[in-house]
């Protein structure tokens, strides 16, 4: 499945999403569930028991648990894309776009983005894993890519820098300061001050330039 065919079968899964609609109660507390425990620990009996409604329910939507996990995952990858668009739509410059991008996934996201996509690769099959791969690649990277192409553009960052690897670094970075605010929990937690401090030391480092030797006197 290309990534506009997994964007085209989320979209149509979201907008069925209304009081008494079984498949998106069903999505809503797999996603909880999966959340919460993980794939191996989250069984189909544990989800008859949350969402109250039979298996044979369930099954008619989702034909197995690894494609009801596929579909909750990419549907928290084209939320997290939605919430990025709106975040940086107002931006004035590269710097303000990549502090709203980190403080929004630091605020917004309920969980590790790559700890689910590593428990995937675990336990799904390929064509599963694909999709996955295909989501987040479409949903989350590519539009930082562009963030990063952008700024190449208007000279915001070198001309030699590569918008894929940075785009990388970034996302990576950003999804493991989430799990730093998970380890937060019932805590203080400054989103804000995290997200600037990120960003600056991405952009401008934390070394003190060395001081240049001092010149000898002339004769």
């Amino acid at each position: 499945m290309t990534p506009q065919q997994s964007k085209s079968s989320v979209v149509h899964t979201a907008g069925k999403s209304k009081p008494g609609d079984a498949r998106a109660e069903i999505l809503q507390h797999a996603k909880q569930l999966f959340r919460q425990k993980g794939f191996s620990a989250v069984s189909m009996n544990d989800l008859v028991s949350s969402v109250g409604l039979t298996k044979p329910t369930i099954y008619y939507h989702f034909t197995d648990k690894e494609t009801l996990f596929t579909e909750v995952v990419v549907e928290m990858m084209r939320h997290g894309n939605e919430m990025l668009m709106a975040g940086i739509k107002r931006c004035k410059d590269f710097r303000e776009k990549l502090y709203r991008l980190s403080e929004g996934y630091f605020r917004f996201s309920p969980t590790s983005l790559s700890t689910m996509v590593r428990d995937a690769s675990e336990h799904l099959d390929e064509a599963h894993m694909k999709q996955v791969v295909d989501a987040h690649r479409f949903y989350l990277i590519s539009p930082i890519i562009g963030i990063f192409e952008e700024a190449r553009q208007a000279g915001e960052i070198g001309p030699s820098e590569n918008p894929d690897t940075l785009a990388l670094y970034f996302i990576s970075w950003i999804d493991a300061m989430t799990t730093l605010r998970m380890a937060h929990e019932g805590r203080d937690f400054d989103t804000r001050a995290c997200a600037s401090k990120m960003v600056d030391i991405f952009l401008d480092g934390i070394a003190v330039p060395p001081t240049p030797p001092a010149s000898e006197p002339t004769a």
